[in-house]
């Protein structure tokens, strides 16, 4: 069987429940929603947890379906993900090695993730720094992946797919409530978010 799961990271700043991955709205001025599918293998173990994704379709093409999730971040990732309280800016560097970060009023920074695979407009995929009570983790060695795939449906039309990966490297005990969470039906605030954000920026014809 094959769930789904939702958002690039979705991660609590300070509140303790898993994030809300509930059910999409569509905005009254425009549809950038189109279709969403979800798919998680089984697993008995959390040894062995399995890869969770979440495929939609964006009407916009697919170099802007990528531009608006790299360039902003800060307008799809819900401010109660957040790991920072007065966020002024998110970042995503684009090259192998450069950090998912956000910053402050106080220019303090928190690293979200480290890109670990960069090919625009089609690929990317960076860790996921979010562990036990839905903190930020130090590092990469204990994070899971996030792999966003974008390929052309059409000249006005992207898929853009969303798959968790590497769910064992977290803690055991989180791992299993993370995995449960992401498979969790309905694309969930984050990416309905940025679909919002996709169409929103999108250039008028």
């Amino acid at each position: 069987m094959r769930h789904v799961f939702l958002s690039p990271l979705v991660s609590q700043a300070s509140d303790p429940r898993p994030p809300d991955l509930g059910g999409i709205t569509q905005s009254p001025s425009h549809k950038p929603f189109i279709k969403e599918t979800t798919t998680m293998a089984e697993s008995d173990t959390t040894a062995d947890l399995p890869d969770v994704s979440k495929t939609v379709i964006v009407a916009v093409p697919v170099d802007q379906a990528f531009r608006a999730y790299v360039e902003f971040p800060i307008e799809w990732v819900p401010p109660a993900h957040r790991f920072t309280t007065d966020t002024q800016s998110m970042t995503i560097e684009g090259k192998v090695g450069g950090r998912f970060y956000e910053r402050d009023a106080q220019g303090n920074e928190v690293t979200r993730g480290t890109i670990v695979e960069w090919t625009p407009p089609t690929r990317l995929v960076m860790t996921w720094r979010v562990g036990a009570g839905w903190q930020p983790i130090g590092d990469d060695e204990h994070a899971s992946h996030v792999e966003i795939d974008f390929a052309a449906r059409s000249a006005d039309a992207t898929e853009m797919t969303v798959t968790y990966t590497h769910l064992k490297c977290c803690e055991p005990s989180f791992a299993a409530q993370l995995a449960a969470v992401l498979a969790a039906p309905g694309p969930g605030e984050t990416l309905e978010r940025y679909l919002e954000v996709a169409a929103r920026h999108a250039p008028s014809h």
